[in-house]
This record gives structure tokens, sequence and C-alpha cells, in this order.
């Protein structure tokens, strides 16, 4: 059941993650722990369990990622708040249950192993990953030296699929994504002082996949449904009185309230 979430109605997005039952309170309380030391009161992430529990959980962590995970969190925190405090999120971040998933490199789309991250310095900024387990979205912190804080969650598109996956984005959002550099674009979704909240959507390399987190589902609040449906690239369907589910153009599960 993807319950709406309390005192979120002026969000646009929110992200669902889905759990076998009786692991919900525990994930819960870790995000909203990582998020009190950002945003309190943020309630962007809503955990909720499956009626069933997926077995498969233990053998899919002992294979290797097949393609780039499709959802990131980063959560940039600012320097001037004190190198303590970006130092205490990364070590929260590297406490179970959170464990190392990959550490970006420079080109688009290239993960490194555990192994190649050992023999890195530790130094700042961290361009290392974490996960809650398969399925989830992939967790970093960065520092910045300028500007307000931002969390932000990074769809990652296939190479072939980026133009039109901002135009689908831009569609439910009902705004145009803001550029920074060829490949990669954001939405605002809320400023606050000093904070931020973004979308992003991110190219990968040409030949590299998406790997869908099958446990993860952004659902957006929309104004009319009707006029929404017919624009969108595969089949959204009620599951509710108020909920409709379709998948974007590389099957990313969606929401709609």
């Amino acid at each position: 059941d993807l319950s709406g979430v309390p005192g979120q109605e002026l969000l646009l997005l929110t992200m669902h993650l889905l759990t076998n039952p009786g692991a919900s309170l525990l994930l819960q309380h870790t995000l909203d722990r990582l998020l009190k030391w950002v945003r309190p009161g943020l309630r962007l992430f809503h955990v909720s369990e499956r009626a069933c529990p997926l077995h498969d959980y233990a053998r899919a962590n002992q294979r290797p990622a097949a393609g780039h995970p499709s959802h990131a969190v980063t959560i940039f925190l600012h320097e001037s708040y004190g190198e303590e405090r970006i130092l205490r999120v990364l070590d929260f971040l590297q406490c179970p249950p959170w464990q190392y998933h990959h550490t970006d490199s420079c080109g688009a789309g290239e993960l490194s192993t555990p192994s190649s991250a050992l023999l890195r310095p530790y130094l700042l900024p961290s361009r290392d990953f974490y996960s809650l387990g398969a399925g989830m979205p992939v967790w970093g912190v960065r520092p910045v030296h300028y500007g307000g804080e931002v969390v932000r969650v990074t769809l990652h598109s296939t190479y072939d699929n980026f133009e039109d996956t901002v135009r689908l984005y831009e569609t439910v959002l009902q705004r145009r994504a803001e550029e920074q550099k060829t490949g990669f674009c954001w939405f605002t979704l809320l400023t606050e002082a000093g904070f931020s909240l973004q979308l992003a959507i991110k190219q990968l390399a040409p030949g590299v996949r998406v790997e869908p987190c099958h446990s993860t589902v952004l659902q957006f609040r929309v104004g009319e449904i009707g006029q929404l449906v017919p624009l969108l690239p595969n089949t959204c369907s009620p599951i509710s009185a108020s909920r409709w589910h379709t998948e974007d153009l590389d099957g990313n599960k969606i929401l709609f309230q």
C-alpha cells in the first residue's frame, strides 16, 4: 500500500521504497535520521512493505550489476556549516544497514568496484555511493562551496532515450528543465531558505544500459490525470481512486497522485 505521506501535500515528488515484511521500520528510521542532519521535517522518502517477501535479495547482492542503477540520491552539504557535519553524514553512510555500492569515475556510466575504491585516498569530495539493498537507489554526499544545500534525486537515462525522457518529465511536472551541460538537466521542485529539492536526469554513455531499481517508485502529484494519460509513452492504469501507475522509457515505475 503506497499510501500518502502526512504533511506532504505541497511536495510534488515523493520517493517510495519497497521492503520485505518486517523491514520497513528500520529503513524509515535510517532515512529519517539522514534527513534530520540535512533538512529536518523533509519527508521525501516513504517506506512501504510488500505483501509477500522477495527472496532473491541475497543472490541479487552477490551479482555484479548489469547496468547503471536507475535512481541516485545525492546530498550536497555546504562547507560553511563545517567539515565535521559532512564527515558525519559520510560516516553514517558507511555503517549498517548501508553498504558500499560503487565509486563514480569521470566517464559517464563508468563504475569502479569496492576493491578499487579501497586503493583511493580518503579525499573530499567523495564520489562513493552506498545502497540499502538490491533494487534501492544509490546514495552519496558531496560538499558545496557556494549556493544553497540540495537534495537531488537523479534518474539515469540511456543515451538514446535521454531527450524523450526529459520531455516526459517536463510534461509530468509542467515546467521546463534547467540545463547546465549537455546530457544533464534538473527540475527544482522545492526552494526554501538555503535549500532546494531537485529531480535531475543524467544521460549515460552510449551502450550503457539502465538497471531499474525495482524497489523504488517515484510518485508525482499532478492536477488532472485525464489530460496527462494520452501524453505518456506507456500505458497508465488506475490502482485506486486517486492513484495511477505507469513506466517511463527506461522501465522505471511511476505513480501519479
